[in-house]
């Protein structure tokens, strides 16, 4: 199987939701307020590096990359990659190239940004793209991840097969969904 060139893609038209995201993620990157209260919250279990948007933590992050299972130079896709962290911190501890994708221009170029410190030139690209329509080749991930976005996917059946449908035969897909306290998973 090739594997598909790691380019920038094109970008969706913008929405309301990505516009909200795009906000959310420009007033972020003016404090370090969010992490700070994160760091406190979390303490020792705090990963600062990642920067996470959401209360991932240490043990979280190892029991990923023991179920992604993947091998050096495969591909990884981050779905709702936000400033790309998350999957990062994975292709980086995975020996993995990466593709993140996001709804948010602003996280892209965050992610973009933010990507030396975690990974040799070329080993990952940010795309600004939705759930539902990676533009992404059928087949081309060897692991997929998706850390608590599934719920702000304007059409999650959509958005589930659209990660199926990138994922290789044997390939891995990470969904995570963040829930207040005391809910149940439904």
């Amino acid at each position: 199987m090739t594997h598909p060139t790691i380019t920038p893609g094109t970008a969706p038209p913008a929405s309301p939701a990505a516009a909200a995201f795009d906000a959310f993620h420009a007033a972020r990157a003016r404090t370090t307020l969010v992490a700070r209260l994160y760091a406190e919250a979390m303490g020792e279990g705090y990963p600062a590096e990642v920067a996470a948007s959401s209360s991932w933590d240490w043990p979280l992050l190892g029991l990923m990359t023991a179920r992604l299972r993947m091998r050096p130079g495969q591909l990884l896709v981050d779905a709702g990659c936000g400033t790309g962290g998350v999957g990062l911190w994975l292709a980086r501890a995975l020996s993995a190239r990466l593709i993140g994708l996001d709804l948010s221009r602003v996280a892209v170029g965050q992610a973009i940004g933010r990507s030396g410190q975690f990974l040799p030139a070329g080993r990952a690209a940010f795309r600004v793209a939705g759930l539902e329509a990676t533009g992404l080749p059928d087949g081309c991930a060897h692991g997929v991840v998706c850390v608590d976005a599934l719920s702000r996917a304007a059409d999650r059946d959509q958005a589930v097969r659209e990660l199926g449908r990138v994922l290789a035969p044997g390939g891995r897909l990470v969904l995570t969904r963040a829930l207040r306290r005391g809910a149940e998973p439904v």
